[in-house]
This record gives structure tokens, sequence and C-alpha cells, in this order.
């Protein structure tokens, strides 16, 4: 959590900035379009559970304290990206930020569940990049381009709401503890 408060405060500080992506044309990306996935994916490192063996194994189940935990680390960080992101002016502000962060979240979620920690930024950088370009490209096509959308666009909500209910579903279902504590054991699966 003391990594959120880090990014949180340095992003800020940025909030003004752009980050120039490219080399031969060059592309003015805003911190409010980055601080949303880079809170994301430290939000789900730092849910994740080092010990999913044990808990797998505990004699109560743990499930209850996960959601529990996702939820307070979700809350930590809507509140730490409206923040950093609250200086931020144009199209996509506090707001907007907020709206990406909770559809980051859930393609996080969904990510680390099926490719681990150590790749599971993949989906949300992708996804969030297809999204960037296909604004930029003048597409209209909510369940992509939402997170380039005003802050007040109504399907750009709906789109973020709906993946991170879909993160959180994958995150939360038992099957997924099964097999991280599979993995951990280093026993296949039956």
């Amino acid at each position: 959590m003391l990594t959120l408060v880090i990014v949180a405060a340095v992003s800020r500080e940025l909030a003004g900035q752009h980050l120039i992506i490219g080399t031969t044309t060059p592309i003015p990306l805003p911190w409010a379009a980055v601080l949303p996935a880079i809170t994301a994916y430290l939000t789900t490192i730092a849910i994740w559970s080092t010990l999913p063996l044990q808990e797998h194994l505990a004699v109560r189940r743990v499930d209850r304290y996960d959601l529990f935990y996702l939820t307070a680390a979700a809350a930590v960080g809507v509140g730490l990206v409206a923040w950093a992101a609250q200086p931020v002016t144009g199209t996509i502000t506090a707001p907007g930020a907020i709206r990406n962060y909770l559809g980051l979240l859930g393609y996080t979620l969904i990510g680390t569940t099926f490719f681990h920690t150590t790749m599971g930024w993949t989906i949300p950088t992708t996804l969030l990049t297809t999204g960037l370009v296909t604004a930029g490209a003048g597409i209209d096509l909510p369940p992509l381009d939402w997170p380039a959308r005003h802050d007040t666009d109504p399907s750009s909500w709906a789109a973020a709401i709906t993946i991170l209910v879909a993160g959180v579903a994958t995150y939360a279902n038992p099957t997924r503890r099964r097999v991280h504590a599979r993995r951990a054991a280093h026993t296949p699966p039956q």
C-alpha cells in the first residue's frame, strides 16, 4: 500500500505533464490515463496471496476476507487516484481517472487470475492501449474506447463497472484458489 501512496504523490506532481510514448510519432499520454493503470496493477499485487496453498487448506474459508481486503484496497486506490488526478483538466479529469481505475482493476484481476502476477499486467495494458488507439482513430465503440471517453459518458461508466464486476467474479471464483494452491504445491491438476 505504501507503493500506492508513493505513485499517487509522484503522479500528482506530474499531473499537468504528459508521458510521451513512441519515438517517430510521439503520442502525449496524460497522467490521468497512466495513473489508473499503474494503481490497478499495484492494488492487485497488494491483495494477491503469497500463501495460496495455506489459504486453500485453512480450516476456515478466507474467501470473504479476500473480498473484504479487495474492497478496502480498491477504496484506498479510488481515494489515491482521485487525489492525484484532482489537478488534471481536460476531457479526463478525476472522475474519469476513477472510472478508468475501476475498469482497469477489473481487467487486472482477470489478468492476474489467468496469468498470475508476473504477467497479469498484460491484459489491462493491451486493452487500455487498444481503447486509446480506437478513440484516437475516431471509431465510436464504447466497449473498447471507454477509457478515452468524457468523464460524464454513461456508456463508459457502464463498460468500466461491467469489467470490474467481471474481474471481481473471476477473482472470487473458488476454482482460482484451488488452481493457485496446486501451483504453489507443484502438483498437477486432477
